[in-house]
Parts: structure tokens; C-alpha cells; sequence
């Protein structure tokens, strides 16, 4: 079968019919079985256009999360749903609120540098991961461990650049926000 033909048929009277009946059996399966075959550069962009899709269609827009059993809430973040479990239940296969807390903190850090290289002219490559140091008997954050990986063409002073990269990553709110040991390494690639 050709791809037009499978256009085709997606289009037809009969899967508008069928496709609301098939989907929430067959799109898991199929993305189970296939997410990984599809090339890495073009599966970002795919997984983005799939939440996109699911975020537009979602007429409850709102973040808010749901109770739903010991560690487990229902996470609903502008429509996209997420079973997530957290605390001393958090497995590393479900998204926890304390992934959703770093990759947010992560986020705004990667926005806030990419802006100020960007102000300064500099064209740059910016990733940011982090991980956390928590204490359940104290109920707290210890310590958060952020990596800044700039990567840039342009021939520019490394202590500059480092400079500019510390002093963009304090524009990020969330980091303003927190009360507890932020450490940051900036990695050059």
C-alpha cells in the first residue's frame, strides 16, 4: 500500500467513522512500536506536533493536578494529560512533579541564557539538564545540579562567554525563586 492510498483512506467517510472506535487502541501500540524506528532528528518534531495536536483540541486549558491514589495524580498541563507518580512512589518510567519542577527550572534557564547570548549577538547552540539533591525526612530540596552546555561557532574569550552565560541564567524566575543550593557548570562543546 502507497502512502497516497493510505491518505486517502484517512480522509474517507468510513475512517471518520472508524478512526475515534481504533485510536485509543491502536495509536499507543503503534507508537510502542514504532516511535523508536522513526529517525531521532525528525521524532522530536513528530512528538511535538502530536502534543501540539492533543493541546488545540483540549478545551480544558488549565495546569492542575488530580488526586488519584497513594503516590499517583493525574497531571493536566494546558490539556496534555500525564500519569504521574511522585514522592518515595516515583519510578523512573513515569513522569514525576519533581521532572516537571526540573525540566520547567531547565527551561526557563535555557530561555533566559539563549536571550542574552542572543542580545549579544552571539549565535549559539544552548542545552540545559539538571538533576536533584532531595531530602524526604526534611521535606525539601538540598541541592540542584545544572548543567549548561553552550555550544558556538564564533571565536569569543571563554571566561566572556561563561560570564554572560552565569549572568543570562539569573534572569530565570523559577531560579530566583528557589531557597536552596543551585550549583551551575557551563560545558562548552
Amino acid at each position: 500500500m502507497n502512502p497516497e492510498m493510505i491518505m486517502e483512506m484517512i480522509n474517507s467517510d468510513i475512517a471518520k467513522e472508524m478512526a475515534p472506535k481504533m485510536m485509543p487502541k491502536v495509536l499507543p501500540l503503534a507508537l510502542e512500536k514504532f516511535l523508536d524506528k522513526i529517525p531521532e532528528n525528525e521524532r522530536k518534531e513528530f512528538i511535538a506536533k502530536i502534543v501540539d495536536i492533543i493541546v488545540s483540541k483540549d478545551e480544558n486549558k488549565e495546569i492542575f493536578a488530580e488526586f488519584c491514589d497513594m503516590f499517583e495524580v493525574l497531571l493536566n498541563i494546558k490539556g496534555l494529560k500525564i500519569y504521574s507518580k511522585g514522592g518515595k512512589g516515583a519510578v523512573k518510567e513515569k513522569i514525576s512533579p519533581m521532572d516537571l519542577f526540573l525540566v520547567g527550572l531547565c527551561g526557563c534557564i535555557c530561555i533566559a541564557v539563549g536571550n542574552t547570548l542572543k542580545s549579544n549577538n552571539i549565535d549559539a547552540k544552548i542545552k540545559v539538564d539538571g538533576k536533584v539533591e532531595k531530602s524526604f525526612e526534611e521535606g525539601k530540596i538540598k541541592k540542584i545540579s545544572i548543567n549548561i552546555y553552550v555550544k558556538t561557532n564564533e571565536n569569543i574569550d571563554k571566561e566572556k562567554l561563561k560570564e554572560l552565560v552565569l549572568n543570562g541564567s539569573k534572569k530565570c524566575l523559577i531560579n530566583n525563586s528557589l531557597n536552596c543550593e543551585i550549583e551551575k557548570n557551563i560545558i562548552f562543546e
